[in-house]
């Protein structure tokens, strides 16, 4: 009985603020673009991305975060191993 209130709670969790952006008002599109005066290099190719085509920009940027979070933890692994710590898949015994 305790798990299926745990379960209505957290939908309750999860539902309120889709509730709360759907009482809100429309609001106007959002024209918000970055001045490339002064930019160069990986900067301005990001920037112009974000004024050109904001799904192109919102795929790179999610890729590139995965690859630095593997990248990240190959890293942490060989660290990890130089102290001799043991870092492998857990097995699961079921």
């Amino acid at each position: 009985m305790n798990r299926i209130w745990v379960v209505i709670f957290n939908c309750f969790l999860l539902g309120l603020p889709t509730l709360a952006w759907a009482a809100a008002e429309k609001a106007e599109a959002l024209e918000q673009k970055v001045d490339l005066t002064k930019l160069s290099g990986i900067n301005y190719f990001f920037a112009s991305w974000y004024n050109d085509n904001l799904w192109v920009y919102a795929t790179i940027v999610t890729v590139l975060m995965g690859v630095l979070g593997f990248g990240i933890a190959l890293v942490t692994d060989v660290f990890l191993k130089m102290a001799g710590m043991e870092v492998h898949k857990i097995e699961h015994h079921e």
